[in-house]
């Protein structure tokens, strides 16, 4: 591979773009009604700085003399000489691939021969006619995402020997990367039948690699034997980059075998209709030429806001950055043992079960009325268990989602705590009623606290915080 490595401090403080760029949080200052209140608001907005897609692309990605550098980590530059190349792509898939892809054309200028890159919003236009900007659908894939993957498939194609292809490959690259009819009925099916079941998004994902032939690897097979650097942006516990986006740029180790074990293990009907697995490539020559690098995660943004913390002479703790379970019930082992000056932070996703308790509504009636996310459900449920005791401990939570969208609601999550339960009282609210109906957003337009924030961040799952002043 044509890749220089160079070793060295490239530490990147995040945390103090704060006082260079605007609020990410958009109501910060209506939110911010104590002490306490703007210190966890603060934190929260330095772990969105950490991810703000334009900053991060700025601060690891610089071109200067034909010679591309890359952060990989802290003490890890990659170093390409662009003169080396005689094309130069990009190539996009998932959700915030789009902004990232615009702004490494700016940086590539008139060195990028030809771009592509599918997202399922696209606000910005690129200023460049050699990017090209196609929209798709999430969570579920159709017909758009299936004209574009073939225009991505195009452009890999045309890669060769002497050609460099970089790859930002975000989450909500599985649904959007679908090359065929086949793959989109496959798909489609088995997302509604795995996700109802219950499978997470490890075994969702190892589905969907074998239903497909530019997943799993797939299209580091296309791009071969251009050179490759995919710089993956990951959603995923625990940062398994093979399954970001289902792994398109990397060498995948599941079988045919580990898909089926998924489908019979939640009885899916799919297993019975007949449904067409694939192996996926398994021949280590098409990632010989090919670098995966993790771009950005979670981490970058639990540092950051621990850096804050720090400033703000408070004594933070990374819980944990894979939390996972029950929405409502995330919160109860972060506090536990929490004293005065601590912050407790974690990145994870947590999961919402729809069969609540209030039996008597119909399914129906929930979808109609209900409306929140899991960051806004986490918040309600800890103030439900706390309510008896929060007036005595000074506590605040929040949990917001990176992306700055809590399950497709225009809010990023919610901020909870003593004056919550003050505006409850006054407002003669039942929390308990909203939180089995899954109505977390209706309630915190109420009282006030939800968390508005601007969507130019990368999606690295759900971020939370717990406060003691």
């Amino acid at each position: 591979m044509k890749i220089l490595f160079h070793t060295g401090q490239a530490i990147l403080n995040f945390a103090s773009l704060i006082n260079k760029i605007g609020m990410v949080i958009t109501n910060l200052k209506k939110l911010a009604k104590n002490d306490l209140r703007k210190k966890a608001l603060l934190i929260a907005e330095a772990g969105y700085e950490a991810i703000n897609i334009g900053q991060v692309i700025k601060l690891k990605v610089k071109c200067k003399n034909d010679i591309l550098k890359i952060v990989a980590d802290k003490n890890t530059t990659i170093a390409l000489n662009l003169s080396d190349f005689k094309k130069i792509y990009i190539i996009g898939v998932g959700k915030d691939s789009a902004m990232a892809s615009i702004s490494l054309a700016k940086i590539l200028g008139k060195r990028l021969t030809k771009g592509i890159a599918i997202d399922v919003n696209i606000d910005q236009q690129p200023t460049t006619n050699n990017l090209q900007l196609l929209q798709g659908t999430h969570p579920v894939s159709s017909l758009k995402n299936i004209k574009a993957t073939k225009k991505i498939i195009s452009l890999a194609k045309k890669a060769g020997e002497d050609d460099l292809v970089v790859s930002f490959i975000c989450g909500g690259g599985s649904a959007l990367l679908c090359s065929s009819e086949s793959e989109l009925k496959a798909s489609n099916t088995t997302f509604k039948e795995l996700t109802n079941a219950g499978a997470d998004i490890i075994e969702l994902n190892t589905v969907r690699k074998h239903l497909s032939e530019v997943k799993g690897g797939g299209l580091a097979r296309l791009i071969y034997p251009a050179t490759a650097i995919s710089l993956i942006v990951s959603d995923v516990l625990g940062n398994d980059i093979s399954m970001v986006a289902s792994g398109p740029t990397v060498y995948d180790k599941t079988t045919k075998k580990d898909a089926e074990f998924v489908l019979k293990k939640y009885g899916s009907k799919s297993t019975i209709s007949g449904l067409k697995l694939l192996e996926t490539e398994n021949d280590e020559k098409y990632f010989k030429n090919t670098m995966n690098i993790l771009f950005v995660s979670n981490k970058d943004s639990l540092l950051a806001m621990q850096e804050m913390a720090l400033k703000l002479k408070l004594k933070p703790k990374i819980y944990s950055y894979k939390l996972k379970g029950e929405a409502n019930q995330v919160f109860s082992k972060m506090v536990k043992g929490i004293k005065s000056g601590d912050v407790v932070l974690a990145g994870g996703e947590s999961t919402v079960e729809l069969n609540g308790k209030n039996k008597k509504l119909g399914k129906a009636i929930r979808q109609a009325h209900g409306k929140g996310g899991r960051n806004q459900e986490a918040v309600l449920g800890f103030l439900i268990k706390e309510q008896l005791t929060i007036s005595n401990k000074r506590l605040a939570v929040i949990s917001f989602a990176s992306d700055g969208n809590d399950n497709k609601t225009e809010v990023a999550g919610a901020i909870g705590d003593t004056l919550t339960l003050e505006k409850v009282k006054k407002l003669k609210l039942n929390p308990q009623n909203y939180l089995d109906n899954h109505d977390s957003f209706n309630f915190f337009q109420k009282t006030k606290d939800a968390i508005y924030a601007s969507k130019n961040n990368f999606n690295v799952a759900d971020l939370m915080i717990v406060i003691k002043d």
